[in-house]
């Protein structure tokens, strides 16, 4: 059993994958003070909960996009698995061209989901991924990562506007039945869901003006849930991409 772990900035998802089968998936709030020894109690405590046993792991896969967790996290996860972590770092086999000016710069996160959606659906591809940060990835007709637009994702966006206005009230995400609010709690969520899938369809348009073709369009990240039925017409979904690239990634690095 492969287990895949990435680490966010606000969660952390981690899959349990049969071979190349997401079996079991959960996500945990991201706690930038926890330490080594909370993360093994997390572990274990999840282990016995889904009934799975160390000994069931075979393998085991982390990205993170939050330095100050990585030795903690790693430190418990070879304690408790006695298993050295697959890294995903620069000389990492992922099968993935990247035609950026740094690539040093790409989260981790985002090889993951481009990993994922470039052997499950081809390519060309436009990728929306939506978290903390929300990004269009492009991956053009020949397979290769070429261009990235990074936005302020939806919760950012509602706390950004909610926290730096005296007069409007903190709320939760709800996607609305209609554009036709009629009080302020509806207008925030309004704005903010309709507005982020229109600059998401903008976006998406100017690439494929720019490129000179159409792409295949895929629906990400944790955030994406609240854009599904949206963008359904024009958008793939496909909340796990992430997790699966990252066991793909497992794969192509026990090729000889």
């Amino acid at each position: 059993m492969n287990l895949c772990i990435d680490v966010g900035n606000t969660t952390i998802g981690v899959g349990f994958f049969k071979e190349k089968e997401l079996f079991l998936r959960l996500t945990f709030t991201v706690n930038q003070k926890q330490t080594k020894d909370e993360f093994k109690s997390v572990i274990k405590r999840t282990l016995e909960e889904n009934k799975t046993s160390t000994s069931d792991i075979s393998r085991i896969i982390f990205s993170s996009v939050v330095p100050s967790l990585n030795s903690p996290f790693i430190g418990a996860l070879e304690e408790v698995f006695n298993i050295k972590p697959l890294l995903i770092a620069p000389g990492i086999k992922t099968g993935l061209s990247v035609h950026v000016d740094n690539p040093s710069e790409i989260g981790n996160d985002l090889i993951g989901v481009m990993v994922g959606a470039k052997e499950k659906y081809g390519y060309p591809l436009l990728i929306a991924d939506l978290g903390t940060a929300s990004k269009i990835l492009l991956i053009d007709k020949s397979g290769s990562f070429i261009s990235c637009l990074i936005m302020p994702g939806l919760s950012l966006s509602l706390s950004s506007l909610t926290s730096r206005a005296a007069l409007l009230p903190e709320i939760m995400i709800k996607v609305p039945e209609t554009i036709l609010a009629k009080n302020t709690i509806d207008a925030i969520n309004a704005g903010v869901i309709f507005g982020h899938a229109d600059m998401i369809n903008g976006a998406i348009n100017r690439y494929e003006k720019e490129i000179g073709y159409k792409c295949k369009h895929i629906l990400s990240g944790g955030s994406g849930v609240y854009l599904k039925d949206i963008l359904k017409q024009d958008f793939e979904y496909d909340p796990d991409l992430c997790l699966k690239g990252l066991n793909s990634i497992i794969y192509r690095n026990e090729e000889k």
